[in-house]
């Protein structure tokens, strides 16, 4: 019996798979036809392999960052923040880079849907506008407007559109500001959510506020955060995170203070009874309606509720007024709870004490004491929410 052996070179192998290759993928799919259709009469506004630029609004989150769009031919082919846009200034996060993806889903509806039995039939936009407008004529004032949070003209159209068809305009927001307006309205008499300004802070307290996640406006606040500690060589950029969990943005921070959840109101309170007892803020003993309201927080009290140490709590009030201006904000999913209010207007009110209202506060105005209510009565917090230990 003899021994043969069939010698393959490299360039023999090579060939034999490439065959093998594409027997198989000849054999499994057809690729699709493709039909060139050239520009037989070209639009005037558009010149093939010519990019045009045009400036718009991401619409991804509720922070509106400017865009510039890239097109070809027509279609948006990229997207990327606008330099001149001042939210932004030219970035553009994750989620407004992926805004190509939704323009171009493929399971995205292109015609209207009516369903029939348990299948979907297309229908032609006069009829579906028909059938719609049937639909809410006979709902006339027991219909709602569901929305995302939108603001200005397209929050003005949206309670316009609702008016005149009898809707209650509803937004709805994952993580939504209403705790925060609800505080700001208390303690600064304004309805509204504030400017923060990151960069200009050489120290930053977080209380449970995503500032590099979702928070406001997560783009501006990245740079103002790399402003923010491009000061570390002046002492300053100093940054802190008040939170039960460890989310990303407390990943960034020089310091994780662990506190009960629930709790971050009180760690915001004991550091301001730090700052008016020490007479350490610069509007520290302007009101004596302050101490009286700070009296019940103090360190060691705050310490025994939210399992912050008194030391810790101390540190970090003579550090949040040394590095002036300040900022501290509260934010997140920590506003999401009852004790949402109780926090922003205990932050709040941490920022007033320390001098940071009109700096990295831009409201532009001084806080109205008698706002405050029941959270500044007795040192009492909002129903509701925990109380200090006696």
């Amino acid at each position: 019996m003899s021994d043969e052996r069939v010698v393959f070179d490299r360039r023999d192998f090579l060939k034999l798979v490439g065959v093998g290759v594409a027997g198989v993928t000849a054999g499994c799919a057809k690729p699709p036809a493709e039909k060139l259709i050239p520009y037989l009469v070209a639009p005037e506004d558009i010149l093939p392999g010519v990019p045009y630029f045009y400036a718009s609004t991401c619409r991804e989150c509720p922070a509106g960052c400017g865009l510039l769009v890239r097109t070809r031919e027509g279609r948006a082919i990229k997207l990327e923040g606008n330099p001149e846009h001042p939210l932004n200034e030219g970035g553009l996060c994750a989620r407004g880079q992926a805004g190509l993806q939704g323009l171009y889903d493929p399971d995205r509806i292109k015609t209207p849907l009516v369903k029939e039995g348990g299948t979907w039939k297309a229908v032609s936009w006069d009829d579906a506008i028909a059938l719609v407008g049937g639909k809410i004529a006979a709902a006339k004032n027991k219909t709602v407007l569901l929305t995302g949070l939108e603001t200005g003209t397209m929050r003005a159209l949206a309670g316009e559109f609702g008016s005149s068809v009898g809707a209650k305009h509803v937004m709805w927001e994952p993580f939504g500001y209403e705790a925060l307006r609800a505080a700001n309205r208390a303690t600064f008499g304004i309805d509204a959510v504030p400017r923060f300004d990151v960069g200009a802070a050489r120290c930053l307290i977080a209380f449970g506020a995503d500032l590099l996640e979702t928070f406001l406006s997560p783009v501006g606040q990245a740079r103002g955060f790399a402003q923010m500690r491009a000061q570390r060589d002046d002492g300053g950029g100093h940054f802190v995170t008040v939170e039960p969990r460890l989310s990303t943005t407390g990943a960034n921070a020089d310091e994780w203070v662990a506190a009960r959840p629930g709790t971050e109101f009180a760690v915001a309170l004991g550091i301001a009874n730090v700052i008016v007892s020490e007479g350490l803020g610069a509007a520290a003993s302007e009101r004596a309606a302050v101490k009286a309201a700070l009296a019940d927080w103090t360190p060691e009290k705050v310490a025994a509720l939210t399992d912050v140490p008194a030391e810790t709590i101390t540190r970090l009030a003579r550090l949040f007024t040394k590095r002036s201006p300040s900022l501290a904000v509260a934010g997140g999913i920590a506003t999401q709870s009852e004790q949402g209010t109780a926090l922003v207007a205990a932050v709040n009110l941490l920022n007033y004490v320390a001098g940071n209202v009109g700096q990295t506060v831009r409201f532009d105005r001084t806080l109205n004491l008698d706002g405050l209510g029941s959270f500044l009565t007795n040192g009492k917090p909002p129903s509701g929410t925990s109380q200090p230990p006696q």
